[in-house]
């Protein structure tokens, strides 16, 4: 992680992995940025209402650059979220 300045999240993220994902986001060097790709991690998805262990948006535990939605996201939406992300990295 210390030469890692993009983090792509995918998934559904855990409340068992939350704390690993942080640590992860803290140790990156700046700048850093992060890519939540696809429902499950953007809101929970279709796990959020029944889990208690669902984490629902990655964005409550580290700050997201760039949202890819769908479930799953469509290859289009991800070259997009991608040239996204490029264009802030250029900034």
């Amino acid at each position: 992680p210390r030469q890692a300045d993009l983090i792509i999240t995918a998934g559904t993220i855990t409340m068992k992995m939350a704390p690993a994902l942080v640590r992860l986001y803290e140790e990156m060097p700046e700048p850093k940025y992060v890519i939540a790709m696809g429902a499950c991690t953007i809101t929970g998805g279709m796990f959020s209402s029944d889990s208690t262990t669902a984490v629902r948006g990655v964005d409550k535990l580290i700050p997201v650059d760039v949202y890819i939605p769908g479930c799953p996201p469509r290859p289009q939406a991800i070259i997009y979220g991608f040239l996204l992300a490029l264009e802030r990295i250029d900034r």
